[in-house]
């Protein structure tokens, strides 16, 4: 299958090495396991998320926001440029289903709780491309509504008793055991891990010893951190190890290890500062797997393959360089020379490499009754960072996240079950935590995909492919096949606001057609004929099959077992305090309602030729509502407009800053170095030139307008994040004349009714230095809530502005993001 990627973002540098002797005429086939992960890399890669939320802990009716981190790998995702994000509650059941764009490889928007809800609720978010694949990888996150009618332990107390109804407070911890690489060796003396986790999967703390038949002590073993912890086991023949081990309670139990195999390779992993030690080890007096090799894999890359020579020695002791490799879970396999995993183990690669750097700075501080606060961010460094921050009130949202967005997109979203608190393993350099993060490593496995599966040449059905934004596929039914070449469709796309937009779409020679690229919200109708259809004659015998692209209903998945033991758990006061705030703002809500205020002002702004037409024409991202600095320019407040050639010739010299080279049509406008992203009535005009696999900027469709056609041009500063991939250049929208009477040109037409985007909610934010109308109550929770902050050369430095609230004497701010090399950021302070 040809690839549907034709650009990759980043390359790993692949280690080949062939460790001892190899005989002439001794060949492992290992081509297979290279062209399975170079086919699950070009046409399989995997995206996962991680969404920053405002606060952890909400009251019935409140607004969840959030802010969505979109990755492939090591590094942003430009596959997917559609978010859905359901809310649900413990069941299952949709509370609400929302879908956003992604910009610059992330997403924002909003969820309600219901007044009336009583309960815990669940976030889950995802792609259609990911849904492609294991539905266990979606990203899911839990809350606790604070009014819910069953306390957290009363929750978990409830999920015990659906495993076993009659004796759920009987059950007893579980303890699995781990050995390193897979399997216990006779004669092989190996590093056994384990974990202790009760019935709903939090870490027990243990002790114990391991026994042979005849009760004989062999080694003990103690927890080191959250229920982990190893120790070293020779398995001799002719026994069966068992576990005798007590609980915290001191409860007695008895546990039997993983039964040893006659023959087999142990596989043992050294996590070393720029290097992963490893050693393949296999008994002496075995004549199996004489040769083996090692492969290592990162995000469905090759980073390592050694052919290993073990005919003349037990044992082989190799490296892998890993300096240069993003921070990240890597999988290191040993294969039988006919490409049978033997062993496998998962190692945490650059646990110290996967951050950059930010600084946030409280410029003004002042916490009395509606005081006004500043922040500054800086970020030293050239590339462009695309973060979020979140301010709240310290004491009705407490605690550090359990999981953050360094946790969940280098670790947790990478593998199965539960991890208790996996942001622990991110909070130090220390020794110790790396120690700790190795636990995790060897007591969870790598579940992207299985060896035996892709080898056999099983790979996931694509049923979603990737799309660019809002799209719509027809077929064209009820015509002759003879009349449709070189057919093209007009179409208009009404808004809700009565805004339309143009476009043109080509009808291939069976009938089908499909445009790509658009943004809009809420709902439009697409109004549709042919191109030079006199009469509508061609049009009124055609029937247009149009499809949209947007999922069709929500996945109807139940909540994953282990999110249950995600919730955050708040202590008593906080839960008290939540309640009064809640009852507060109940109380607000109705007495504003009872409010007549006696006078009203009408603040009427005047608006300028420039805002009518920027109300008539833009949309969405490109409005006058939007977060970027813009200039319109207007044919007629210029002569010099109508008399330039074109509009490229007309821009030089006319931006600071823009660099025009008038003579071209690829990359044609640059803005502080990078290309500047064009767009003729809200369309992209980027083109993917195939033969250099690279996607440029095409001002040819600019060039051939004639200026007398051309009704509004309006520029954006850079950074322009609804650019697709980052738009560091900035942005030019072109705008075209609407010719004659938009209603005349709807009336008559056929037309479909499309479903956009979620509309956007506007996060509240007051100003006080306003004086206020009304003397109501502040009792908001989230202070400040600033979902998409661009930073880059340019623009390192961002200032924002907040109030306090009626009773907030302590604020939280929460910083997290990434820039587009995949490093990650978080901050957290309390002032």
């Amino acid at each position: 299958m040809p690839s549907i990627f034709p650009c990759s973002h980043k390359y790993f540098k692949i280690y080949v090495v062939v460790i001892g002797l190899l005989f002439s005429g001794i060949h492992l086939n290992a081509q297979k396991v290279d062209s399975v992960l170079k086919k699950l890399n070009t046409d399989y890669p995997q995206e996962k998320l991680y969404l920053q939320f405002d606060r952890s802990l909400y009251n019935p009716g409140e607004t969840i926001w959030f802010k969505a981190y979109l990755f492939s790998g090591s590094f942003p995702s430009m596959i997917s440029k559609t978010l859905y994000v359901e809310l649900t509650d413990s069941k299952g059941k949709i509370l609400q289903q929302i879908s956003a764009p992604v910009f610059i490889s992330g997403a924002s928007g909003s969820l309600e709780i219901p007044p009336d809800f009583s309960g815990n609720v669940f976030v889950r978010a995802y792609t259609k491309w990911m849904l492609n694949f294991d539905s266990s990888f979606l990203y899911t996150k839990s809350f606790l509504v604070t009014t819910a009618q069953k306390s957290v332990e009363k929750l978990h107390k409830s999920s015990a008793q659906k495993i076993h109804p009659v004796a759920a407070r009987f059950l007893p911890p579980e303890l699995k055991f781990f050995p390193e690489g897979g399997n216990l060796i006779l004669g092989i003396e190996s590093r056994v891990a384990f974990n202790a986790t009760d019935q709903n999967g939090m870490p027990v703390k243990i002790s114990g010893e391991i026994l042979d038949n005849e009760g004989k002590k062999i080694t003990s073993f103690f927890c080191v951190h959250a229920g982990m912890g190893s120790f070293l086991l020779r398995p001799e023949k002719n026994q069966q190890y068992n576990a005798a081990w007590k609980d915290g309670q001191g409860e007695i139990h008895e546990t039997l290890l993983p039964s040893a195999k006659q023959n087999g390779i142990v596989l043992e992993v050294h996590n070393l500062k720029n290097q992963i030690g490893f050693t393949v080890k296999r008994r002496q007096d075995s004549d199996l797997y004489s040769y083996v090799s090692v492969v290592a894999q990162m995000n469905q890359q090759l980073i390592y393959k050694a052919t290993i020579d073990l005919s003349k020695t037990d044992s082989v002791t190799g490296t892998i360089p890993i300096e240069n490799f993003p921070a990240g879970i890597v999988q290191i396999t040993v294969f039988t020379p006919h490409e049978e995993p033997l062993a496998e183990r998962i190692v945490f690669a650059n646990p110290d490499g996967y951050s950059f750097k930010a600084n946030l700075n409280l410029t003004t501080a002042n916490l009395q009754h509606r005081g006004k606060n500043v922040i500054t961010i800086d970020v030293p460094d050239t590339i462009l960072s695309n973060l979020s921050v979140a301010v709240t009130d310290a004491d009705l949202n407490p605690g550090t996240e359990e999981d953050n967005i360094y946790s969940h997109l280098l670790l947790t979203s990478d593998i199965k079950g539960y991890v208790y608190h996996p942001a622990y393993y991110f909070s130090s350099n220390a020794d110790s935590v790396a120690q700790y993060l190795d636990l995790v490593m060897m007591t969870n496995g790598w579940r992207r995909f299985k060896w035996e599966k892709v080898l056999a040449g099983d790979f996931p059905a694509l049923n979603y492919l990737p799309a660019n934004y809002l799209s719509v596929n027809g077929q064209v039914k009820g015509l002759n096949k003879r009349v449709l070449p070189d057919k093209q469709i007009n179409g208009i796309l009404e808004l809700k606001n009565n805004k339309k937009e143009f476009l043109n779409i080509p009808v291939s020679d069976d009938g089908k057609f499909n445009f790509s690229g658009m943004i809009f919200y809420d709902s439009a109708k697409l109004y549709y004929q042919f191109n030079k259809d006199k009469k509508n004659k061609l049009t009124s015998r055609a029937t247009l099959d149009i499809k949209e692209n947007l999922l069709d209903a929500p996945l109807h998945l139940q909540p994953a077992n282990d999110g249950l033991s995600n919730f955050f758990k708040p202590d008593s006061i906080t839960l008290t305090e939540n309640k009064q705030i809640h009852r507060d703002q109940i109380n607000e809500l109705e007495n504003r309602k009872l409010q007549t205020l006696k006078t009203v002002v009408v603040d009427k702004k005047i608006k300028t030729k420039k805002d009518l037409m920027d109300d008539e024409y833009t949309s969405g991202m490109f409005s006058n509502g939007s977060a970027y600095n813009s200039r319109i320019i207007l044919p007629d407040d210029d002569p010099a407009f109508h008399n330039s050639i074109n509009l490229l010739y007309y821009l030089q010299s006319r931006i600071p800053g823009l660099q025009v080279n008038p003579n071209a049509t690829v990359n044609a406008i640059t803005w502080r170095g990078s290309v500047t992203s064009l767009f003729v009535d809200e369309m992209s005009q980027r083109t993917l030139d195939i033969n250099t696999a690279k996607i440029e900027e095409d001002a040819s469709y600019i060039l051939s307008l004639p200026m007398s056609e051309i009704a509004m041009v309006k520029i954006f500063d850079p950074p322009f994040m609804g650019a697709w991939g980052a738009g560091p250049g900035g942005a030019i929208a072109v705008y075209t004349k609407k010719a004659g009477s938009d209603n005349q040109k709807v009336k008559g037409l056929g037309y479909v009714d499309m479903i956009g985007y979620s509309p956007v909610r506007e996060f509240y934010s007051p100003d006080y230095s306003v004086p206020a109308k009304a003397d109501v109550g502040d009792y908001r929770t989230t202070l400040l809530w600033t979902p998409f902050i661009l930073t880059d050369k340019n623009h390192y430095s961002v200032t924002l502005s907040f109030y306090n609230n009626d009773i907030t004497k302590k604020i939280k701010i929460v910083i997290e993001g990434c820039n587009e090399d995949g490093k990650l950021t978080r901050i957290e302070k309390i002032y």
